[in-house]
């Protein structure tokens, strides 16, 4: 029996942040109540060695493959000229792709994984008996490169997503190690339930760090470890930042993001651009 199919044959650890930002460990079959009760205050939960290493193998391979042929649509470090990033796309290292947009068209693997029936069963009792994933945000291999990474500063993913309600939920592959050095994720627990005045905000919509009201939550912020085959499922609205890569090997992670079949993209935004995958 192929991965994709293969039933769990083994107890899988689930950890996730409870009120007091320490982390709580669930055997799988997991408490379902308990994991959207959690959700619901922290806006992210971590499942460790959620993706089986078979599966993982035939992610990355066809994400390597993926990245050799550089097929458009692609985004570059130099385009979005985030901290770091390398000045334009002809200097050196400009050339960095950033991330690769539209991965479930690429492959089969990648589609299967992001409506894998085991993947499906968590983000119903998220969001609802009828999902969607949509094409359009996301739906991205990320990269963090040695040399020409960049930082990205603490935002909400909603600074450029158009809904008719805000309730989305990205799913993060990790393919390899993440951690502090090599520019992994961070996150601000219950931060999707914070509302701060403009001001808080550059012109691009990032945090800003100095901001009075902004600070003590930074302060708050968890940078998780991960390893091959952890997932993390966060909200929209979580604030999330990530540094750039200060090791000599390259990062590489999945994501993928969910919605509410009901929770329709806004007519004429870029939400709406392509249609969503029906799960």
């Amino acid at each position: 029996m192929g991965a994709w199919h293969r039933e769990l044959q083994y107890n899988r650890n689930i950890r996730i942040f409870n009120k007091a930002n320490t982390v709580l460990e669930f055997s799988h079959p997991m408490d379902i109540s308990a994991l959207r009760t959690t959700f619901a205050e922290q806006g992210l939960v971590i499942l460790r060695g959620f993706a089986l290493p078979a599966e993982v193998a035939l992610i990355r391979d066809a994400a390597m493959q993926a990245l050799e042929a550089r097929a458009e649509p692609l985004e570059l470090e130099a385009s979005l000229a985030y901290p770091g990033a390398p000045s334009s796309i002809d200097a050196q290292g400009g050339q960095t792709i950033r991330r690769l947009r539209g991965m479930v068209a690429r492959s089969p693997v990648f589609m299967q994984w992001a409506t894998h029936p085991r993947l499906l069963a968590l983000l119903r009792p998220l969001l609802g008996e009828r999902i969607t994933l949509t094409q359009v945000h996301h739906n991205s291999l990320m990269t963090k490169q040695p040399s020409f990474s960049s930082d990205t500063l603490w935002h909400r993913d909603l600074r450029y997503w158009r809904f008719s309600q805000p309730q989305l939920v990205s799913c993060w592959l990790a393919l390899g190690d993440e951690n502090p050095e090599n520019g992994g994720l961070g996150f601000i627990p219950g931060s999707h339930h914070l509302t701060l005045p403009e001001a808080a905000f550059d012109a691009r919509e990032f945090l800003l760090a100095e901001h009075p009201d902004a600070a003590p939550w930074i302060a708050k912020a968890q940078f998780p470890r991960l390893s091959a085959g952890d997932v993390v499922l966060f909200d929209a609205r979580t604030f999330h930042a990530a540094s750039r890569n200060s090791t000599e090997k390259t990062k590489y992670s999945l994501v993928m993001s969910y919605h509410a079949s009901d929770n329709l993209p806004l007519k004429n935004s870029r939400s709406a651009a392509e249609p969503g995958v029906d799960c």
